[in-house]
């Protein structure tokens, strides 16, 4: 069966030429009063601002999101999965704090775009939950600064740099600790004079001369401007480096989008019964810090790409189609170590694989407003999210 084919992948030239905003849903395991993540993204650059929430209501939104744009300037198209509705309610509270900002809203749940920061939202429920596990804490709170600081430090595979390096035009410093300086000359620092002691700073000739790009006087010594035919202050230098890592940044995204355009058209993976495979769990089934596959291996195939799957605990309900599922470059489970006589839903495994911190939703109808018990998220004292249903009439948003 062939994948449906995608038209036209969204490349991004420029910084703040488009954005997309998403709201990760941890309401399953709160740290304290927070208990949503705003994951703020810019689509050329991937460069990622991540901010814990109270709630989801547009007031609070567009409040965190104020500071985000105050800060590095607003985009001209604001993008999110969660529905026109709610970004045209987060602008207009926007327009309400800041009457000179005009931002238009992207077309909502627009996978050749939204796959992105989708990606993304992945990525940091991962490292958040190695956080919390490598420090022993439930503060996700505190350790969503540091993943920030990590994810965009990191190499970005479509642009082909760190989304740090693609804003600003090189990679990030942590002090002095990313300087030449020996660690255990760096222990002994302590103030200025300290470190120009040790760098030994000598008195350079140097001499006055004008930059070719602002026409701004630059002291430099006489040895670069002997060297150079054009003489570039330093600001002007950054520039031209942010610039040139942009356009490399675009051309990986170009790139990518024709990768994406030619790999629509690629057969899935043909699976055979005892083959060990990896299945990934949808995030309705999961919460934010479960692991996002089961190891399964499968017991039985119907025609038109159906298996069944097993796993160590027992089968899982209902049959899965290829698409879904990945070849296991290891034999970790065989058919005779699953108990064929147990069945649970996907919901019910990724419960027992975890230890149960699970994920909630209803599926409440249009009469019903999800207040009362048989809500399920009004009943565990939850908010409705974007997976429950799209009714206008839910009061418990």
């Amino acid at each position: 069966m062939n994948r449906k084919l995608v038209i036209k992948p969204i490349t991004t030239a420029d910084f703040n030429e488009r954005a997309q905003i998403d709201l990760v849903d941890f309401q399953s395991v709160p740290d304290g009063k927070f208990k949503w993540i705003l994951n703020y993204q810019d689509h050329a650059t991937k460069f990622v601002i991540l901010r814990p929430l109270e709630s989801k209501r547009a007031t609070e939104v567009a409040n965190e999101l104020l500071s985000i744009l105050l800060t590095f300037g607003a985009p001209k198209i604001l993008q999110s999965d969660n529905g026109r509705e709610f970004v045209n309610s987060v602008i207009n509270e926007l327009k309400d704090l800041w009457p000179e900002c005009v931002i238009v809203h992207g077309r909502p749940r627009h996978p050749q775009s939204q796959g992105s920061i989708e990606r993304s939202n992945q990525d940091i429920e991962h490292m958040l939950r190695a956080w919390m596990a490598d420090n022993k804490s439930k503060k996700w709170s505190v350790g969503l600064n540091f993943v920030q600081f990590q994810k965009n430090s990191s190499f970005h595979r479509t642009i082909g740099r760190s989304p740090y390096k693609a804003l600003f035009g090189n990679d990030p410093k942590i002090g002095l600790s990313t300087s030449n300086l020996p660690s255990d000359l760096l222990k002994k620092l302590t103030t200025e004079e300290d470190l120009e002691h040790i760098s030994q700073i000598k008195e350079i000739k140097k001499r006055s001369i004008a930059c070719s790009i602002c026409k701004v006087d630059v002291d430099l010594p006489l040895s670069e401007i002997a060297e150079n035919n054009e003489i570039i202050c330093q600001l002007c230098d950054s520039s031209k480096k942010i610039q040139i890592q942009r356009e490399l940044g675009h051309e990986g995204q170009s790139i990518a989008a024709e990768k994406m355009i030619k790999g629509n058209n690629k057969k899935t993976d043909d699976f055979e019964i005892n083959q060990c495979v990896i299945f990934g769990v949808p995030k309705v089934d999961r919460g934010p810090t479960d692991p996002p596959n089961i190891i399964c291996v499968i017991t039985e195939q119907k025609k038109k790409g159906l298996h069944k799957l097993g796993t160590k605990y027992g089968l899982l309900k209902g049959w899965f189609s290829s698409e879904c599922l990945k070849k296991s470059t290891t034999q970790f489970l065989t058919t005779d170590q699953v108990d064929k006589n147990v069945e649970f839903s996907v919901r019910e495994m990724i419960k027992k694989i975890s230890g149960g911190q699970g994920f909630l939703s209803c599926s409440c109808k249009a009469k019903n407003p999800c207040q009362s018990s048989r809500c399920a998220c009004f009943k565990n004292n939850m908010q409705c999210n974007s997976r429950c249903h799209n009714q206008s009439s839910c009061k418990n948003k």
